[in-house]
């Protein structure tokens, strides 16, 4: 299924998007910034939603120029990838365990783009060269074991999100909810602005 017709069935699910819109990423800079492109697929879905928390459970991050409240910390795709690579971040810590070879702890070459309250942070498996092709992978803290989704970003949440993947009571701990407006999602911001309270 295309990344329009997902969008769609998730729209279905969670709420249209924000009636007033998305600043967009300025996408192009991504491969210049980060070193490499970003999947098809939430690419489109940031466009789209924007930064956001779905049931006030899942967040999902996007690039934004806003400045974060935390001294010292980047703005745009370099904040983005800092989510990763924060030296005194958790992420960080699964990172340098995988380039030490501990597989047990991370197995993975990973690139973070969401989490829950419960701590379970969610990454792209960053293999291979094609970003459409990177499944997901899950790391559940409170099982504390990983689970490997080879599908892609919008998949993945579409699957979450209608409970048809196996896992998705850990991913929305409190199940699918309505937040307002008919939506099951909060907008935390877009590229422009950041919301996070």
């Amino acid at each position: 299924m295309n990344a329009e017709r997902l969008l769609d069935r998730l729209a279905e699910v969670i709420g249209p998007p924000p009636l007033e819109g998305v600043v967009p990423v300025p996408w192009g800079l991504g491969p210049e910034e980060l070193g490499f492109q970003l999947s098809a697929d939430y690419l489109a879905f940031a466009d789209w939603y924007g930064m956001v928390s779905i049931s006030d459970e899942l967040h999902i991050y996007t690039p934004s120029a806003a400045p974060s409240p935390n001294p010292g910390q980047p703005i745009g795709f370099e904040e983005f990838l800092h989510h990763t690579t924060d030296p005194y971040g958790y992420c960080a810590m699964l990172a340098q365990a995988y380039l030490e070879g501990d597989y047990d702890e991370c197995p993975y070459p990973l690139l973070k783009w969401g989490n829950n309250w419960n701590s379970d942070q969610f990454f792209w498996l960053m293999r291979g060269w094609d970003p459409d092709r990177w499944p997901v992978a899950a790391k559940f803290d409170s099982l504390r074991e990983w689970d490997l989704f080879e599908g892609g970003f919008l998949e993945f949440l579409l699957a979450a999100v209608t409970g048809q993947y196996p896992c998705h009571g850990d991913v929305l701990p409190g199940g699918m909810k309505q937040i307002g407006d008919g939506r099951a999602y909060r907008s935390r911001g877009d590229w422009s602005k950041q919301q996070w309270q």
